[in-house]
């Protein structure tokens, strides 16, 4: 199959029958060393998290997409932030409290990044994490929030 009828294959799946397998397969790619295969399943997670269930069931990948933005390919950062973004949107998807300091940590250097793309969605994605963060009641994130202070400052002032 190529790569864009395989995508068509994964709007057609029922997913309650195999979500499992597909979210095992997704997971074995993300850890992946072959950058193909590290693209294919950002781009396959972009379109299961149409549904939100499966949005739902992407969230136990978030440990795994946090280690994604590290990687130096700035469209493989940008799918993988997309991919937090439009799970994210979800209201009934929590951001939990082990996995949210490791994001914000991990979304400050791409405060700077060379992808403008990657710049505003690293800041929105940092903007939403610690309103859900302040919304869940969870113990605000001082260290990670002063850390961040600067950096945005100087990104709104550059604006």
């Amino acid at each position: 199959l190529s790569m864009p009828c395989s995508f068509q294959v994964l709007d057609c799946l029922d997913l309650s029958e195999c979500s499992d397998s597909v979210l095992e397969m997704m997971s074995r790619y993300l850890q992946s060393k072959c950058r193909e295969r590290l693209r294919l399943a950002l781009r396959g997670l972009l379109v299961l998290i149409k549904d939100p269930l499966m949005a739902r069931r992407i969230g136990i990948l978030s440990q795994r997409l946090v280690d994604v933005l590290g990687d130096g390919d700035g469209e493989v950062i940008r799918m993988s932030l997309s991919v937090f973004m439009n799970v994210l949107q979800y209201k009934f998807v929590m951001v939990s409290s082990i996995t949210a300091p490791r994001l914000a940590e991990a979304l400050l250097p791409l405060f700077d990044h060379d992808n403008s793309h990657v710049r505003v969605l690293s800041i929105q994605l940092f903007q939403k994490v610690m309103d859900l963060v302040v919304d869940a009641g969870k113990k605000p994130l001082k260290r990670i929030v002063s850390q961040s202070l600067l950096p945005l400052f100087l990104h709104c002032h550059e604006e």
